[in-house]
C-alpha cells in the first residue's frame, strides 16, 4: 500500500503574508495618525466697522422712580441764580497807525446828549492841541472813550492824568464837558495796552465757570456733573479797544446743574449698543469710558432733566460666524481657504498653518480645525 505524501507549503508564503499584514498595520497606523494628528490652525484678521447710536436717558431727584433699564436713573437737579464780579488783566495789544496817539474820556455832565464832530479841538492846560478822530456822541450825564490825534506832532504828547478842555464849547459849556486820558499818549507805531474782543470773551467763560462750580459741593467730586448757562446779565467797566491795564467783568447766571453716578449709564449704553451688533458680529470696544452729556431739556418743578449722549464702538466677525462654518472648510488647501475667507469684506487677512507640515489640506474632524480671530484694535491694547 502507497503511502500518501504530506505537501507543506513553502516558507516564502508566510513571509508574504507577514509582510502584507505589516504593511496594513502600518498604513492602517498611518492613517490613524493623519486623522488623529492632523490639523488646521486658521487666524483670521477681521475688519473691524464702527458702530455708533445716540441715546437718552433720565436723572431723577425720586430714587423711588429709578429704573436703570429704561434709563431713569437718580441723581441731583439743581437751579440757581449767581452774580458776581471779577477784575481780569489786560492782554491784548494794539500798535498805533497814522496820527492817532491815544485815547480820551470824554464826559458829559449835562442832562441832554451833546454830540462832538470829528477834528473837534481839545486843549491840553499847556496849550498843546489834539483833536478828535471821529464824530462822537456822549450820552446824558455819562462817558464814552474816543481816539484822538495831535494836532502837531512836533509838539509834546499828553501825560496820563491830563484834563483837556473844548475850546469850540462856551466857557460855562467847558466846565460840564471836558475829556480826561487815564493813560500816556504815544508815537506813531508803538504797541500799547488794548483791551480785544478775545480777552473780553474768555473772561466770561472764565467767570461763567468759576460761578458754575460753586452750586456743587466738595462731597460730589465723585459725581459726573453736567451744566447749563444763561446769562442774564454782563456788564464790562471797560469798551473794546480801551487803553487800560484791567477791565472788570460783572455776570449774573442762572446755573442749571445735573449731578449722577455714571457708572449705571455707562452699562445702560453699552447694553443699547449691544443690541444694535448684527449676527455672526461681536463688540469689541466702546467709548463708553469717554462719553460726552449734555442736558437736553429739564423740568425744575419734579426735579428732573433728560440727558442726550452718544456711544460708538467697534464690531467684528465672531467666531460663530456663518463665514467660519468648518463644514465649509474641510478639504480645502492653504489657497483654496486664503480664496474663500478673503472674499468676504469682514474679513481683512487669513494665516494658515497645517500640522504636521506634510498636511496639505484641512482634515475632516471640525474639532481639528481650530480657528482664532485676532482683532489688530484689541492686539493694540
Amino acid at each position: 500500500m502507497r503511502k500518501r505524501q504530506t505537501i507543506n507549503p513553502p516558507l516564502n508564503i508566510y513571509k508574504k503574508i507577514a509582510l502584507s499584514f505589516i504593511i496594513l498595520t502600518v498604513i492602517l497606523i498611518v492613517i490613524i495618525f493623519y486623522f488623529t494628528l492632523s490639523y488646521a490652525h486658521i487666524t483670521v484678521y477681521p475688519a473691524e466697522n464702527k458702530i455708533s447710536t445716540d441715546f437718552t436717558f433720565i436723572i431723577v431727584e425720586d430714587e423711588s422712580l429709578e429704573d436703570i433699564t429704561e434709563g431713569i436713573l437718580a441723581g441731583s437737579v439743581i437751579n440757581q441764580t449767581i452774580e458776581s464780579e471779577k477784575t481780569f488783566p489786560t492782554t491784548g495789544t494794539k500798535e498805533m497807525f497814522g496820527d492817532i496817539v491815544g485815547q480820551v474820556t470824554l464826559i458829559n455832565n449835562l442832562s441832554r446828549e451833546q454830540v462832538l464832530v470829528a477834528t473837534t479841538r481839545l486843549l491840553t492846560p499847556d496849550n498843546v492841541l489834539f483833536r478828535l478822530k471821529e464824530r462822537v456822541r456822549i450820552p446824558a450825564g455819562s462817558s464814552v472813550q474816543a481816539d484822538v490825534y495831535a494836532d502837531d506832532p512836533s509838539k509834546p504828547l499828553a501825560k496820563a492824568g491830563t484834563k483837556f478842555t473844548i475850546p469850540g464849547l462856551s466857557a460855562s459849556m467847558q466846565e460840564i464837558v471836558y475829556a480826561e486820558t487815564d493813560n500816556d499818549f504815544v508815537a506813531e507805531g508803538t504797541t500799547v495796552k488794548a483791551i480785544s474782543q478775545e480777552e473780553m470773551d474768555k473772561a466770561i467763560e472764565s467767570l461763567s465757570e468759576e460761578l458754575s462750580m460753586q452750586i456743587f459741593s466738595q462731597e460730589d467730586s465723585d459725581k459726573t456733573k453736567i451744566l447749563s448757562k444763561e446769562i442774564i446779565e454782563q456788564e464790562f467797566s471797560e469798551q473794546v479797544g480801551a487803553e487800560v491795564d484791567s477791565f472788570n467783568l460783572r455776570l449774573k447766571l442762572q446755573i442749571i446743574g445735573v449731578m449722577f453716578d455714571d457708572e449705571p449709564v455707562k452699562l445702560y449704553a453699552k447694553e443699547l449698543l449691544q443690541s444694535l451688533v448684527p449676527a455672526g458680529k461681536e463688540l469689541i470696544v466702546t467709548s463708553s469710558d469717554n462719553l460726552i452729556y449734555e442736558i437736553e431739556k429739564y423740568d425744575l418743578d419734579n426735579k428732573l432733566a433728560q440727558i442726550k449722549s452718544n456711544i460708538n464702538g467697534i464690531v467684528i466677525l465672531s467666531e460663530d460666524s456663518p463665514i467660519l462654518d468648518r463644514d465649509r472648510l474641510i478639504k480645502l488647501n492653504f489657497d483654496e481657504i486664503k480664496t474663500y475667507l478673503e472674499n468676504y469684506d469682514d474679513v481683512q487677512r487669513v494665516e494658515v498653518n497645517f500640522f504636521p507640515s506634510w498636511v496639505k489640506k484641512v482634515p475632516y474632524f471640525q474639532d481639528h480645525i481650530i480657528i482664532k480671530i485676532k482683532s489688530l484694535t484689541e492686539l493694540a491694547e
